[in-house]
């Protein structure tokens, strides 16, 4: 297999069609974060002989003579790594760099759409991964938890209402900034949430907020494209009642991506000791825990110059 490095997007966008996909890898979301953290965006791309069989987004930032490589868990978007179109082991030698790099890869979770037949090494995260290929019944009964179905009837009989937009307006962008501050998160920009809302043609975002007696008390971000659904952001309004508002939004976003058609519903990481009050909500929804394998390379020259520096 060969690895060639590239700067057209052109084949990546081919290959996406093409394949199976997640929202994370088309340039539509990449380049916006390049464009506004100033990176060198490309991807690395996989032959065997003449035929694409896999892609990579990558994006390299210079500190002096080092190069640092992100390829997901950058700068929030959740997942990069390799999808390819045929069972692949993962290996290190698909994330070569320059004598001077240093290479980290949060992978898409292990599912065989992806292509990739092992979940990496010993260092691997993890996330609930929704099959909505179920008829909505199925995992109402099946992968909902009654606390959270009992949730879901309280934020009905409370009348709180879900509005659904693509654009970044400032009820939304008010509850976000507010509770990033809270938690300690960095706070994206609000030009950022606008490029990024902007119109694509390959990924969609979708802010679902919660509303009760006309004021929104929480919001969610879905993104997500022909095949793959992440739950990206969710905030709480200060000091808003537990009125269920949380469960019913995952609720509503679960149906809306089913009716878009998507395969997955990916509620994006679960850290079961450090966090585990949000491990337990998101398994509310989900029982399916599945792998996101972590890749780590540095050269040595990489880490003498960096010890030196330190």
């Amino acid at each position: 297999m060969k690895i060639v490095k590239n700067t057209n997007c052109e084949s990546a966008v081919d290959f996406l069609k093409r394949n199976f996909s997640s929202p994370t890898h088309w340039p539509d979301w990449n380049l916006v974060v390049s464009k506004h953290f100033k990176t060198d965006f490309f991807y690395l791309y996989a032959y065997e002989g003449d035929e694409l069989v896999g892609i990579c987004p990558v994006h390299r930032q210079k500190k002096g003579v080092l190069s640092f490589y992100q390829s997901g868990q950058f700068h929030f978007i959740p997942y990069g790594g390799w999808i390819f179109s045929r069972n692949v082991n993962y290996q290190q030698q698909l994330f070569s760099v320059d004598n001077f790099g240093h290479f980290q890869a949060f992978c898409l979770p292990v599912l065989q759409e992806f292509g990739f037949q092992t979940a990496g090494d010993d260092k691997n995260f993890q996330t609930l991964v929704l099959d909505l290929k179920d008829d909505l019944d199925t995992i109402w009964t099946e992968q909902i938890h009654s606390k959270r179905k009992n949730m879901i009837r309280k934020a009905e009989k409370n009348d709180i209402q879900i509005d659904i937009t693509k654009r970044c307006n400032n009820s939304f962008f008010d509850i976000y900034q507010k509770a990033s501050t809270r938690n300690e998160l960095d706070v994206l920009a609000l030009d950022f949430f606008s490029d990024l809302l902007v119109e694509s043609p390959n990924i969609s975002i979708e802010i679902l907020s919660a509303v009760k007696n006309n004021e929104p008390i929480a919001n969610l971000v879905i993104v997500y494209d022909k095949d793959y659904a992440i739950y990206w952001l969710g905030n709480h309004a200060d000091n808003a009642p537990n009125s269920g508002q949380g469960e019913l939004l995952q609720w509503e976003a679960i149906k809306r991506m089913k009716e878009k058609g998507c395969s997955y519903y990916d509620l994006c990481y679960i850290e079961k000791e450090r966090l585990p009050h949000i491990y337990k909500f998101k398994s509310g929804f989900c029982k399916n825990e599945t792998y996101v394998p972590f890749f780590s390379h540095k050269t040595l020259l990489f880490k003498i110059i960096n010890k030196l520096n330190n």
